[in-house]
């Protein structure tokens, strides 16, 4: 019985020996012969397949491929969307923990360079460096000496739209329309007019003027805004958000100098060009000499005669231009620039 078995398991060998590689019969076989070879054959040929489906995530030369470079900087441009919705800062630690990783923290200037691309040709914006804090108290000052040495990185950014003048109006430029278009419309009217009153008064404006000015524009207690009826409360949201900033400075007598200067986000998003258009539409249409005028005015409110400077003479000395009495006296009736309405 068992020389039977061997036979017909050496006939069902040849037969599929035969079937599917064709060899001669060989009637000697011994029993060596077996189906090995065909299975080692079928096993070498199945594994390039294998490296060619363990290359096809990564390059021919082993580097990964830009798919992950992708994915970071559509992680970015979601995350500065978000961000500039919430209006908070695009702060560079969110992007090292939230987009790069620990792993990637090396790619930071190739994403945000292919994240700026995107912004740019998509959605017509542009992340731009939130300016540093202004050191205005002596102890700020004093702090900032200390570190004047250190290198200076940029940490934050906002969005701004790059989109050229004539598409830059309300129409087109809807406020957001959450929770409405009609109360983020109230919400940027408020701080555009209080960040212009600080401009103009040369860039700080002490807190009596403020609740002088928050009471012509009947808001000492209340506010238009309806998430925040609270004069108080909206303005420590607008504290919070960075358009105005409160600071308090020790005179050494025991009392406070409190006054209130422009913030990061309301320099870059409201500016010198913001303030400049707010005047504007307030009076309204003018001649050409009241357009000079008005221009000059403005200027001289916002301190700009004072940044460039004067032009020197030839000799080298230059010469302060005083301001004569009537003609401040006239600025200050016009209402740019300085308080019309004493104190009741």
């Amino acid at each position: 019985m068992p020389p039977k078995r061997r036979a017909v398991g050496l006939h069902h060998a040849s037969t599929h020996t035969h079937a599917s590689l064709t060899f001669p019969q060989q009637p000697d076989a011994d029993d060596s012969a077996s189906p090995e070879p065909a299975t080692h054959r079928r096993r070498t040929t199945a594994n390039p397949s294998n490296d060619v489906a363990e290359t096809a995530f990564a390059g021919d030369d082993g580097t990964p491929s830009d798919s992950s470079v992708d994915q970071m900087v559509k992680k970015l441009v979601r995350l500065a969307l978000a961000c500039e919705y919430q209006r908070r800062p695009i702060r560079r630690a969110d992007i090292s923990e939230k987009v790069l990783g620990a792993a990637a923290a090396r790619q930071f200037k190739s994403v945000f360079a292919h994240a700026q691309l995107q912004l740019q040709t998509v959605f017509g914006m542009i992340m731009v460096e939130l300016p540093a804090r202004e050191k205005v108290t002596l102890q700020q000052r004093r702090a900032a000496q200390k570190t004047a040495e250190k290198s200076k990185t940029t940490t934050s950014w906002v969005l701004t739209t790059i989109l050229p003048d004539p598409f830059r109006h309300p129409e087109i430029l809807q406020p957001p329309a959450a929770p409405t278009v009609e109360e983020e419309s109230k919400y940027s009217a408020v701080y555009t007019t209080l960040i212009s009153l600080i401009s103009l008064s040369g860039g700080q404006l002490p807190d009596t003027k403020m609740d002088r000015y928050l009471r012509r524009l009947q808001m000492e207690d209340t506010t238009p805004v309806d998430s925040h009826a609270r004069t108080e409360n909206l303005l420590k949201r607008l504290e919070k958000e960075g358009y105005v900033v409160k600071i308090k400075e020790s005179t050494g007598t025991g009392e406070e100098d409190v006054y209130w200067t422009v913030g990061s986000r309301g320099k870059v998003e409201v500016g010198e060009d913001g303030v400049r258009g707010l005047v504007r539409a307030v009076y309204g249409d003018l001649d050409e000499d009241g357009e000079e005028e008005l221009e000059r005015k403005t200027n001289r409110s916002l301190g700009v005669g004072d940044r460039t400077g004067v032009k020197p003479k030839e000799g080298g000395e230059t010469k302060k231009r005083g301001r004569k009495k009537k003609e401040v006296r006239e600025e200050d009736e016009d209402g740019v620039g300085g308080d019309t309405e004493e104190d009741e």
